[in-house]
C-alpha cells in the first residue's frame, strides 16, 4: 500500500488558536478525508496494471505466426480458456528472483491467463491474443499448522512473485498470435524487474513462444514454451515452461476402455453417486485434494514400492489430486507426488513426480476407475516431454461407513499394471484424503468400534449426580465445537492451540443436525444416539493440528460419551503416526491408546474458562509410542454469549456517542453561562480545561496515527471488516472532535480573560494557578511513576493467543480470545492512568477555588454536573457488565474500555466515590467560597495572611510613586 506523509513543518508554528478560530473547517475536512482515504486507498492501487509492449510483433514473431487484421465482428470472441494454464514447472529465469534465496525443494510455476482471444480476416485460422504470464514460486518451509500453533511441521507456503513485488520475479503482459492450425502461439511482452541492488526498475522486453498439442485428448495434455529476451546484450536466461493445459477444446476420453477392466480390490460397501451431493464433480472441482500414501510393510529396497522408481531420491508419503474437467460421470486429473502435505492454491507440479488421469465412474462397482500416464522425456529439454507409459491404474470410493480408524470419506489405490519383472512395476498404494469435508455425504454412517474400551475408562451408563441449578451445553448444537490451548508436560510453559469440533451426534453428522437445527436444540427430530441413559450420548470428535511430540503425528480422532447432565466429554482418541521401516519408508499406523477427559463449564458460567481437561497415553513410558499428559484449557465463548455480546457491542457504540454528544451539550452550556457571567472567566482553571481538552485530542492524534502508519495493523482495529461497525465509529470521532474544538474555545476564552483584567486581579489569579500547578504536577508525575513501576513488576502470563475476530459475525465461531504472552506495554499502563487523571478533572478547580477564595460561580452546574456523570457513568456500567458477562470478551468492550482507564470492582467503587465527592466540593465552593470546607480557624489565619500582602503591596505601590 501506497503510504502518504504530511510534509514537514517550519521551525515557526503559528498559535494552535489562530489555526482553529479561522480554519475550524480545515481540521474536520482533513479528518474525514484521511478516514476514507485509509478505507480506499489499498483498492486503488493495482500492481497488475497492463504494460504495453514497446517492441512490434513483426520484428520477431511473424516468421511464427503472421500477423493478421483482427475481425471486428462479435462472433470473433474465443473462448479465453482454450489457452489457459495455471499448473506448470519452468527452469531457469534467475535474474526475475535475485532477491529471492531459494532453497532446495521450492517449486517454481508459471500461469498464463489470456484476457483476450479474436478471430482475424483470412481462412488461417489465426486468433490475436492478450494474455498475462506470472512466474510464481511456492517456498517450503517448516511452517505453522493451519489453524495456529507451531508444530514444526513442513508446508508448502505461496507467495506470488510479480514484477512489482518486493520478492523480485516477473509477471509479464504479452499480446501476439495463436494459429490453431499449427498450435503455435508466439507473443510479445515486457515486465518491470528489480535491478540486483534492489533500488530501481528496469524494463525487460521478451518474446514468449508456446506449443499446443493438436491432439484434444490426454496425450495432448502438455504445453511447452519458451521465455527469452528479445535483447542479446540482456543477462536474462532463457525460461523453458512445461504446463497441463487446463481444458482442451473437444477433450476425448481415450482410456476408458482400459480403465474399467481392472478397477481395484473390493475394499467394503461404498456410497453411490445419488448420495453424494452434487455428484463426483462437486466433489474434486476447484481445489487440489491431499491423500495420505500408505504402503505395504515388506516395502524393500529396490524402490519397488515407489510408483516412480529410482528417478526420485525419496518415496512420497502423500498424493496432491487436481481435477481439470468433469463431465458426469468422467473425470480428468493431475496427481503430484512429495513428502509434504501442504495445503496451498499453489499446486506443485514437477514432471519428475506427477502422472496425468483419466477415468470413469463405474455404476456397478461404486467407484471411479482410471488410468494414469507418466511424463516422460524431460530430462534434457523440457520441450521433449510427453505424456506416455499409460501402465498406471487408479481407484476412488466414497466409504459408506467409517469408524475411529477409517475416517476419510474418499479413498483410493494405485498400482502398476505391469508384470513383477517390468522395471516400472510397483506395489499397490493406499491413500485417503485429508482434507475433504464430510458434509457431501449425508447418507455416511458411523461405527463405533471402541464401546468396550470407552466403557472401562469412563464408566458408561453409570448414573452420576445432576450438578443441580446448572445447564451444560446439547450435544446437537454448536457450543460443542471450540478452540483448546495444550500444555504439554515435560515442556514447560508451552502453549499450542487445536481445534476440536464433533463429526457424528450418535450416528448422523454433526453439520446435518446443525444446518437442520440452526444449532439449537433438536429433541424433536428423531435420531438413534445409541445411548446407555437419557443424558448421555455417544460422539465423535476430530481434533485438528494437535501433534504431541511429533512430527509424524496427525489430528485426533475420538468417540466416547457426552453426558449433559454433568458436562462431562470422555473419549478414546486415535492418531494416525507416520512411523520409518527398516528402509526409511514413512508408513502409517493408528494409535488408539489416548484417554480424553474434558468437563465443559455451565452455559450460564460467568468463569473465563469454557472447558477444562486432560489428554494422555495409556503406554507404558518406555513405549515408542507413550506421549506425555496434555492439560487442555479453553476460552472459547458459547453460542448465547456470542448473540449477548453483538447486542452489548451495539448499545456499547451508542452509549459512546451519546456520552460524547452530552459533553458537546455541556460545553456548550459553560459557554453560555461565561457569557452571562464575563466577571467569573479568570477563575476557571485552566490547568483543568488544559487536561479535558487533552483527553479529546490524544484519541484523535491516535487515530490519525493509525491512519498514516505504512504498515497498518489490522488487530488494532475493532472488527475492521464490519462497515456498520466502523461508520459507527467515524461518526464518534465527528462527535469527539466537536467536544475538542468546543474544549479549546473555552480555552481560549478563559485565557484572554486573565490577560484583561486588571493588574493586581491578573497577579492573585496567576498566582493561585502557580500553586494549582504546584501541586497537581508532582502528584501527576509521581501516579505515573507508580504506573510505570507496577508495569516493569508485573508477572507476564503465559495463556491462550490466537486472535480475536475481525468481524462480529466471526462471534458465533469457535474462536479463543485474545490474550498476551508478554507484560502489557507500558504504553497501555500509561493511557488507564490518563484516563483516571481524567476522571478526577475537577481537582484543578478544586485547588484553584481553595488558593483564590473564590465565591463567585464560574462552572455551570450542568457542566461539572453533566461531565461527572458523563466520567463516571462508564464505571457504574463496567460493574454491571463485569457481574453479568465477566472479563471474558474484554478486548471486544468498547464503551468502559479496559485500555483506557482503570476498571476492576475496586476502582469502579473507588473513582465513583472520588467523582461524587468532587462535584459535590465544587458545589460548595461555589455556593459558600473556595475554602468553606476548610476549618474555620485556619480559613481565618489564611485570611489575615492576605490582607498583610494587600497592606504590604500597598506600601510598596505608595513607596514607588513617592
Amino acid at each position: 500500500m501506497a503510504t502518504f506523509w504530511p510534509p514537514s513543518s517550519s521551525s515557526n508554528h503559528p498559535s494552535i488558536f489562530l489555526y482553529l478560530q479561522s480554519y475550524p473547517s480545515l481540521f474536520f475536512l482533513l479528518f474525514l478525508t484521511t478516514s476514507a482515504t485509509s478505507l480506499t486507498v489499498a483498492s486503488l492501487v493495482n500492481p497488475h496494471s497492463f504494460i504495453a509492449p514497446r517492441i512490434p510483433y513483426s520484428d520477431h514473431c511473424n516468421h511464427i505466426v503472421p500477423e493478421s487484421p483482427i475481425d471486428p465482428s462479435p462472433s470473433a470472441v474465443f473462448s479465453h480458456a482454450s489457452l489457459a494454464f495455471d499448473v506448470s514447472f519452468f527452469s531457469g529465469g534467475d535474474l526475475f528472483f535475485n532477491r529471492f534465496q531459494s532453497q532446495n525443494g521450492d517449486v517454481k510455476s508459471a500461469r498464463f491467463r489470456p484476457k483476450s482471444i479474436r478471430k482475424t480476416l483470412g481462412d488461417g485460422k489465426i486468433y490475436k491474443v492478450e494474455a498475462k504470464l506470472t512466474l510464481q514460486i511456492s517456498k517450503t518451509s517448516a511452517s505453522s499448522s493451519y489453524y495456529g500453533g507451531d508444530f514444526g511441521q513442513k508446508k508448502l507456503q505461496v507467495m506470488q512473485i510479480d514484477g512489482r513485488s518486493s520478492w523480485g520475479g516477473a509477471s509479464f503482459d504479452f499480446y501476439g498470435f495463436w494459429s490453431e492450425s499449427t498450435g503455435q502461439v508466439c507473443m510479445v511482452g515486457s515486465t518491470q524487474v528489480l535491478s540486483v541492488e534492489g533500488t530501481r526498475l528496469k524494463i525487460f522486453d521478451a518474446r514468449l513462444m508456446l506449443n499446443y498439442s493438436k491432439e484434444s485428448n490426454i496425450y495432448g495434455s502438455l504445453v511447452k514454451g519458451v521465455l527469452e529476451s528479445v535483447d542479446s546484450l540482456s543477462e536474462f536466461k532463457t525460461v523453458l515452461i512445461l504446463g497441463a493445459r487446463n481444458t482442451p477444446l473437444n477433450y476425448e476420453y481415450k482410456l476408458l476402455e482400459q480403465s474399467k477392466l481392472d478397477c481395484g480390490v473390493n475394499g467394503g460397501e461404498s456410497l453411490s453417486l445419488e448420495n453424494v451431493l452434487g455428484g463426483m464433480c462437486k466433489v474434486f472441482e476447484g481445489r487440489s485434494h491431499v491423500f495420505g500414501l500408505m504402503y505395504r510393510n515388506d516395502c524393500g529396497v529396490d524402490h519397488s514400492c515407489s510408483p516412480f522408481g529410482s528417478d526420485v531420491e525419496y518415496t512420497p508419503g502423500f498424493m496432491s489430486m487436481l481435477s481439470f474437467l468433469c463431465d458426469g460421470e468422467k473425470m480428468r486429473m493431475l496427481l503430484s507426488f512429495s513428502n509434504m502435505s501442504g495445503y496451498s492454491s499453489l499446486f506443485p507440479f514437477d514432471p519428475r513426480t506427477s502422472l496425468v488421469a483419466e477415468g470413469s465412474w463405474d455404476v456397478e462397482r461404486n467407484r471411479f476407475c482410471g488410468v494414469a500416464c507418466r511424463i516422460l522425456n524431460f530430462s534434457d529439454s523440457l520441450s521433449n516431454a510427453v505424456v506416455d507409459d499409460c501402465s498406471l491404474r487408479l481407484s476412488l470410493r466414497f466409504p459408506a461407513i467409517l469408524s475411529i480408524k477409517s475416517m476419510a470419506p474418499v479413498v483410493g489405490e494405485l498400482w502398476s499394471a505391469q508384470a513383477e519383472s517390468d522395471p516400472s512395476y510397483f506395489r499397490r498404494i493406499e491413500f485417503s484424503s485429508l482434507n475433504d469435508q464430510l458434509w457431501r455425504f449425508p447418507s455416511l454412517r458411523y461405527e463405533y468400534t471402541e464401546s468396550e474400551r470407552v466403557g472401562k475408562l469412563c464408566g458408561a451408563g453409570k448414573s452420576r449426580p445432576k450438578r443441580k441449578g446448572n445447564h451444560y451445553p446439547d450435544a446437537q448444537t454448536s457450543d460443542m465445537r471450540f478452540v483448546m490451548s495444550v500444555k504439554y508436560s515435560g515442556e514447560g510453559n508451552v502453549l499450542r492451540t487445536a481445534r476440536a469440533s464433533p463429526y457424528f451426534v450418535g450416528d448422523r453428522l454433526y453439520r446435518d443436525l446443525l444446518v437442520r437445527g440452526q444449532g439449537v436444540g433438536l429433541t424433536g427430530i428423531p435420531m438413534n444416539v445409541n445411548s446407555v441413559t437419557k443424558s448421555f450420548t455417544n460422539i465423535t470428535y476430530r481434533i485438528r493440528s494437535l501433534n504431541p511430540n511429533s512430527e509424524s503425528r496427525g489430528d485426533i480422532y475420538a468417540e466416547g460419551t457426552y453426558d449433559r447432565d454433568t458436562g462431562e466429554l470422555c473419549m478414546v482418541g486415535c492418531q494416525s503416526v507416520r512411523l520409518k521401516n527398516t528402509v526409511a519408508i514413512q508408513n502409517e499406523t493408528v494409535d488408539c491408546s489416548l484417554a480424553i477427559k474434558i468437563n465443559f463449564s455451565p452455559i450460564d458460567s460467568r468463569s473465563d474458562d469454557r472447558l477444562k481437561g486432560t489428554i494422555k497415553s495409556t503406554r507404558e513410558k518406555t513405549d515408542p509410542l507413550y506421549v506425555g499428559r496434555m492439560e487442555v484449557l479453553s476460552r472459547s465463548i458459547y453460542v448465547h454469549q456470542a448473540k449477548e455480546s453483538v447486542w452489548r457491542m451495539d448499545l456499547e457504540v451508542a452509549m459512546v456517542l451519546v456520552s460524547n454528544t452530552l459533553s458537546c451539550l455541556f460545553l456548550g452550556m459553560q459557554l453560555y453561562h461565561m457569557k452571562q457571567h464575563q466577571e467569573a472567566l479568570p477563575f476557571i482553571s485552566v490547568a483543568m480545561l488544559i487536561l479535558i481538552t487533552l483527553g479529546h485530542m490524544i484519541p484523535l492524534l491516535l487515530n490519525f496515527e493509525e491512519l498514516f502508519k505504512g504498515s497498518h495493523n489490522q488487530q488494532n482495529l475493532f472488527f475492521e471488516n464490519d462497515r456498520w461497525l466502523e461508520a459507527k465509529e467515524i461518526v464518534v470521532r465527528i462527535v469527539t472532535l466537536i467536544a475538542f474544538l468546543l474544549e479549546c474555545r473555552l480555552l481560549q476564552l478563559a485565557w484572554t480573560a486573565r490577560k484583561t483584567g486588571d493588574h493586581h486581579h491578573r497577579e492573585d489569579v496567576w498566582k493561585a494557578e502557580k500553586k494549582v500547578s504546584y501541586v497537581c504536577l508532582p502528584l501527576y508525575i509521581t501516579g505515573g511513576l507508580i504506573a510505570w513501576l507496577v508495569n516493569r513488576n508485573r508477572t507476564p502470563k503465559r495463556i491462550v493467543y490466537i486472535g480475536k475476530p475481525q468481524a462480529r459475525n466471526l462471534l458465533y465461531r469457535p474462536v479463543n480470545l485474545k490474550r498476551s504472552f508478554q507484560r502489557p506495554p507500558l504504553w497501555k499502563d500509561l493511557k488507564s492512568y490518563g484516563g483516571l487523571m481524567l476522571d478526577a478533572f475537577l481537582l484543578p478547580q478544586i485547588l484553584f477555588n481553595g488558593f483564590s477564595n473564590s465565591d463567585l460561580k464560574p462552572l455551570a452546574a450542568l457542566f461539572y454536573v453533566g461531565n461527572s456523570f458523563v466520567r463516571l457513568l462508564p464505571h457504574a456500567y463496567d460493574l454491571y457488565r463485569s457481574h453479568s458477562y465477566g472479563k471474558i470478551l474484554d478486548w471486544s468492550f468498547i464503551y468502559a474500555n479496559h485500555k483506557m482507564d482503570y476498571y476492576s470492582t475496586a476502582w469502579d467503587i473507588i473513582i465513583l466515590c472520588i467523582g461524587f465527592l468532587f462535584a459535590f466540593l465544587i458545589f460548595l465552593q461555589q455556593r459558600f467560597g473556595g475554602r468553606c470546607f476548610i476549618p474555620k480557624r485556619f480559613r481565618e489565619y489564611v485570611g489575615y495572611e492576605k490582607v498583610v500582602e494587600l497592606q504590604q503591596a500597598g506600601e510598596q505601590h505608595n513607596t514607588n510613586d513617592s
